[in-house]
C-alpha cells in the first residue's frame, strides 16, 4: 500500500552511490553541458579541459587539486551524510501530518496585493508527499536535463557537475568545506528547474478575504496545496481534479490522514467531504457526466491553471499534450474548462485564478494572463482584479517571473 510521507530513507534509496577511489574520482569528474536537449546529460568538457579553457585569468588552476579533494569529500567520503542534509532542508516532513490541517489564518491583503510568502512552511508536506513527481518536473523540453532530480543522480552517481559549481565563488566554497554542505547544495539549486507549488497559506488567505460559501472546486489539485489549505478554511465540501495520478491518490491519502486527525482530537473538528477525480478538466462532463452531478452547487473555484508548456508532468493527460498548439490550447482546454465551472457554478458564485505572463522557451515574453483573463470573460463577469507577491526577486529561469518582481495576476470574475 503506498505510504503518503515520503522518508528520508525513500529519498536514499533513490541511489546508487558509488566508492571510487581518489585517483578514479578525479579521471571521472566532468562538466555537463547546458546547452543538452537530449534529456541524457550530456558531457561538454573534463574538469581539467574546462578550468584550463575558463580560469586563465585566477587561480582556479592552482587550486584544482585541492578543490578535487574537497569534491571527493563531499560526493563520496560524505555522499550519504550530504544527501541528508539535502533532503532535510528540500523533501523533508519537518512535521506531523496534523500540523498542515491546522494554517492559522493571517489577513495577508494589502491594497489588492496578497503576501504569497507568509507562512510558507505549510507548503512543505506539498512537496514531501509529491516528492518524485515534483523534482522530476521538466522544463520547456521533455528531454530537459537541468531538472532537479535529474541533475542530482547525473551528480552523485557519475560525478557529472553543472558548470556553476565550478564558476569562482562556488568554487572557492567547495575548497573550504569542512563538513558542511549547506553552501555546496545551495550552489546547486541555483538555477536548477523546479515547479512551482502554491502556499497554502496563500491560498487560504485567499478563500477568507474573497469567496464563502460551502463547495469549492479546483479544476487542477496544485500538488495537493489547494486541499491542504481546504481543511483549515470554512468550506465543506472540495472537489478537485488532476492528470498526475500520484497527485489524486495522495489526495485521497489526505483526506483519510484528516479523518484520523479528526476522529482523535480530544476538540470538535468539523467534518469535511472530499471528492477527487483523475481527469483533465476540460473532459470532466464527457468521462463523468460532471455537469449533471454539479449544477449550480459549486460556490468558489480557485486555483492556478497550467502555463502551456512551461513545465512538463508525469502524465499522459497534460493539457499541453493534448493541444500542442497555444490557440488550440486556450480553446480546447482553458476556454472548455472555463465553460464547465460556469455550469456548476450557482449564480453569484466566484471564480478566481491565479497567473502570470512568462518568458518561453524562446525568450519571449508571452501574454498568457491577459489571454487567459479574455476568455474567461467571454462567460463571467470580471469583478476585480488583484496580484500575488511571492517575493520581491526577479529572474528568468524560475516558472513564475514577472518584469516587476515575483508577482502574478489573480483574476476574479462572478456568475451572473
Amino acid at each position: 500500500m503506498k505510504s503518503l510521507i515520503f522518508t528520508e530513507q525513500d529519498f536514499l534509496n533513490l541511489f546508487a552511490l558509488p566508492q571510487p577511489s581518489f585517483a578514479d574520482f578525479c579521471n571521472q569528474i566532468q562538466i555537463l553541458d547546458i546547452s543538452d536537449r537530449s534529456g541524457t546529460f550530456a558531457v561538454r568538457q573534463d574538469l581539467d579541459s574546462f578550468i584550463d579553457r575558463v580560469a586563465k585569468k585566477d587561480n582556479r588552476k592552482a587550486r584544482l587539486p585541492v578543490f578535487k579533494q574537497k569534491l571527493y569529500e563531499i560526493l563520496v567520503v560524505d555522499a550519504e551524510q550530504n544527501l541528508k542534509k539535502w533532503f532535510a532542508s528540500q523533501g523533508a516532513l519537518p512535521e506531523t501530518v496534523d500540523f498542515y490541517f491546522d494554517i492559522p489564518y493571517v489577513d495577508i491583503l494589502d491594497d489588492k496585493t496578497f503576501a504569497g510568502r507568509t507562512n510558507s512552511k505549510y507548503g512543505r508536506i506539498c512537496k514531501n508527499i509529491n516528492f518524485q513527481n515534483y523534482y522530476n518536473t521538466k522544463k520547456w523540453y521533455d528531454r530537459d536535463s537541468e531538472y532537479v532530480f535529474g541533475l542530482l543522480k547525473a551528480m552523485m552517481e557519475q560525478f557529472r557537475l553543472r558548470n556553476s559549481l565550478v564558476g569562482p565563488a562556488f568554487f572557492d566554497q567547495i575548497c573550504n568545506y569542512s563538513g558542511d554542505s549547506g553552501e555546496f547544495w545551495l550552489a546547486f539549486m541555483m538555477g536548477a528547474n523546479r515547479p512551482s507549488t502554491f502556499n497554502p497559506a496563500t491560498y487560504r488567505g485567499i478563500l477568507s478575504s474573497l469567496f464563502e460559501g460551502e463547495t469549492l472546486f479546483a479544476p487542477v489539485m496544485g500538488w495537493n496545496a489547494y486541499q491542504t489549505a481546504f481543511y483549515s478554511s470554512r468550506f465543506k465540501r472540495f472537489v478537485a481534479t488532476d492528470v498526475i495520478p500520484d497527485v489524486v491518490d495522495n489526495g485521497h491519502l489526505l483526506h483519510a490522514e484528516y479523518e484520523r486527525y479528526r476522529d482523535q482530537s480530544l476538540f470538535e473538528i468539523e467534518q469535511k467531504s472530499v471528492d477527487l477525480y483523475l481527469c483533465p478538466s476540460e473532459q470532466l462532463n464527457a468521462r463523468h457526466n460532471f455537469i449533471d452531478r454539479y449544477r449550480d452547487s459549486v460556490d468558489a473555484v480557485l486555483f492556478s491553471p497550467p502555463y502551456f508548456d512551461l513545465e512538463i508532468y508525469d502524465s499522459e493527460d497534460q493539457s499541453f499534450t493534448n493541444f500542442p498548439n497555444y490557440e488550440d490550447w486556450l480553446a480546447g482546454y482553458w476556454e472548455e474548462t472555463v465553460r464547465l465551472c460556469e455550469a456548476v457554478m450557482r449564480p453569484g458564485a466566484r471564480f478566481g485564478f491565479v497567473i502570470s505572463n512568462y518568458r518561453n522557451a524562446e525568450k519571449q515574453m508571452t501574454q498568457i494572463s491577459e489571454d487567459m483573463r479574455d476568455v474567461a470573460q467571454r462567460h463571467l463577469h470580471l469583478a476585480d482584479h488583484y496580484r500575488v507577491q511571492w517575493s520581491a526577486m526577479g529572474g528568468s529561469r524560475q516558472a513564475k517571473k514577472t518584469r516587476d518582481g515575483n508577482y502574478e495576476d489573480l483574476w476574479l470574475f462572478e456568475k451572473r
